[in-house]
């Protein structure tokens, strides 16, 4: 990560921060853009994320769907 980003990923909270404390909307006005702001930052996170949910090189927890045999 390099250091611009690191800066914006500390720095953007912050403003925002002191936005919602100075302003006080209405609770359920954060919720629109709170849990937008979630949404993204789990794309984000996925999309670099080298984990691969459908190689077997990273085992899972899940057990594979066993098929009953056709006599």
């Amino acid at each position: 990560m390099n250091s611009r980003l690191a800066l914006d990923a500390v720095v953007l909270p912050i403003i925002g921060t002191i936005i919602v404390i100075a302003l006080q909307p209405p609770a359920w006005i954060l919720l629109l853009p709170g849990s937008s702001a979630l949404a993204g930052l789990y794309i984000v996170a996925r999309s670099r994320s080298r984990y691969d949910s459908l190689d077997p090189r990273f085992g899972s927890c899940i057990p594979p769907i066993s098929r009953p045999k056709n006599r």
